[in-house]
């Protein structure tokens, strides 16, 4: 009966002992699993604004915000530092050339011109070598002068249909929905351009200013004045934003001057100038006749 009872209570030893071996396994697994989950989870990047096709009017900065995950932002060369595996810091492109160290998660602004442009972001490790595998995000904008939103459109506001005039004249105009800028080969962006003004169907002067224009030299007779705007390149917009006027022009028979917008008041007085001088000329040529003819 000992005998049993010595065999019965050593196989009870063994069974505690294998379960223990088995749970201190299990506990084993479960961290080596663990670890291993920890190390599959890889950083992530997003921006958050601008949206992909976003339209940014006005001239305004672009301001960038985004988030990261599974990353630590942190300043690159500092002394000491020892760089872990999942930190390091974002670079910001526009256009493929670098134009930002980012350290932090706060957002930042972007100058750029009218025109389409691409920003992308990237994870860097302290070292400065890119994540591996490639950890970035990218989204595409267009930058403008003009307004956000709107159609542009143009009215002349002078001469008025049917107006008679000489060979010279001012245009006056009221633009909406358009910002005119400085046509120099920058690429075409939504409402903004500059204006084009035609006489007879002929482009005559590309303007960028609001104020009045003089247009000279007109044609004799029934003509038309028209203005359209157009993009930076001096395509039509789509749709076409154009105004046009019938006038008539005759050759005065007065005495007339071209006026200019700059040196105009100059011109004139030297005219009178000139003319006083003429005068005075034929009244002395006058009075020696008169001596000449006296008895």
């Amino acid at each position: 009966m000992r005998t049993l009872q010595r065999s019965s209570g050593r196989g009870s030893d063994s069974r505690k002992r294998s379960c223990v071996l088995a749970l201190s396994l299990i506990g084993v697994l479960a961290a080596s699993f663990s670890a291993s989950t920890a190390k599959a989870v890889a950083p992530t990047l997003t921006i958050l604004s601008p949206s992909d096709g976003a339209l940014v009017p006005g001239g305004d900065p672009v301001v960038v915000r985004f988030a990261v995950s599974d990353f630590t932002m942190v300043q690159p060369g500092r002394a000491g530092q020892i760089g872990g595996p999942n930190e390091g810091h974002a670079r910001a492109f526009l256009d493929g050339q670098v134009v930002r160290l980012v350290t932090d998660l706060e957002p930042f602004s972007l100058f750029v011109p009218s025109g389409p442009h691409t920003i992308r972001m990237r994870l860097f490790a302290d070292d400065g070598a890119p994540l591996s595998p490639d950890v970035s995000a990218s989204v595409r904008i267009i930058a403008t002068q003009g307004p956000a939103a709107g159609v542009p459109s143009i009215k002349i506001l002078s001469p008025t249909p049917l107006e008679a005039t000489g060979h010279g004249i001012y245009v006056s105009y009221r633009i909406s929905n358009f910002t005119l800028v400085d046509p120099h080969g920058q690429p075409n962006a939504p409402n903004e351009g500059h204006l084009q003004l035609l006489v007879e169907g002929i482009v005559v002067m590309e303007v960028v200013q609001y104020d009045p224009v003089l247009l000279v030299s007109l044609p004799d007779g029934d003509i038309t004045i028209a203005a359209r705007l157009v993009n930076n390149d001096g395509s039509e917009l789509t749709p076409s934003a154009a105004a046009s006027v019938a006038i008539h022009v005759a050759a005065s028979s007065a005495v007339s001057l071209p006026l200019v917008s700059n040196g105009g008041i100059a011109l004139l007085l030297a005219f009178i100038l000139v003319v006083l001088i003429l005068r005075r000329r034929q009244a002395a040529r006058a009075n020696d006749k008169l001596r000449v003819e006296k008895p």
